[in-house]
């Protein structure tokens, strides 16, 4: 009788031990995975102009909504820093332009809110997690570069880096994008890898919708003619 209790405890054991084995592959488990992407392009465009469009229609803000993810909330830039297409920018814009020193640089650091609109980032997929940005914008002659952090990020957001930079070359404006994105995911161990590509299928949309909305916006401001000198 008491070999047969043994022999009983001892297999209740080993299956309670093989469900929690199991439990770890099979159920669902936090997974936060990190994928990076990036795309180069060219708009024909000189840059001298596309780097003016970029200014005057305070791009700068536009940029990680150009993916089609999130929304604008709000941009406030740090104290020192002209806020694109106002006065003091516009002045201090044409003073790098104007005067004369192949060197001149201009600089904006500031701070911007969007609100995420991705079903598989918010948890209850609606989109009212609003995130906040770290944004650092350089502009010089022939490059436009802004640098885009997650600073404080939301449940399932961890994680965000968007690099975006124009530039000179010949005749047209090379475009340059990197995005790189960290989502905590609901997936068993084995599912791990269709929660990568998923994700990294993600990162890839946003760069090509990036890519659409920054060609329309140039196409659409090409004609116009601004006071500041296409120099």
């Amino acid at each position: 009788m008491r070999s047969s209790r043994k022999k009983l405890a001892g297999c209740l054991v080993a299956s309670l031990v093989v469900l929690f084995v199991a439990s770890i592959f099979v159920l669902p488990r936090e997974y936060p995975t990190q994928q990076s992407a990036t795309l180069s392009f060219v708009i024909e465009e000189d840059f001298t102009k596309v780097r003016k469009i970029m200014v005057r229609t305070d791009a700068a803000k536009e940029i990680v909504t150009m993916g089609g993810g999130s929304e604008f909330v709000e941009q406030r830039w740090q104290d020192g820093s002209a806020k694109p297409g106002g006065k003091d920018f516009g002045e201090a814009l044409l003073r790098g332009v104007l005067s004369g020193n192949p060197d001149w640089q201009l600089e904006l650091h500031g701070t911007l809110k969007v609100r995420t609109l991705d079903p598989y980032i918010n948890k209850n997929g609606v989109g009212q997690n609003v995130v906040t940005l770290q944004q650092d914008v350089e502009i010089v002659p022939d490059s436009i570069q802004s640098d885009t952090k997650l600073i404080e990020g939301s449940e399932r957001l961890l994680g965000y880096a968007m690099t975006t930079r124009l530039e000179r070359e010949e005749e047209h404006t090379r475009v340059t994008l990197k995005l790189t994105q960290e989502i905590k995911t609901d997936a068993p161990w084995f599912a791990h890898g269709i929660a990568d590509r998923r994700v990294l299928a993600s990162v890839e949309k946003t760069l090509a919708n990036q890519e659409i909305a920054m060609r329309k916006l140039i196409a659409d401001n090409r004609d116009k003619n601004w006071l500041l000198p296409l120099r």
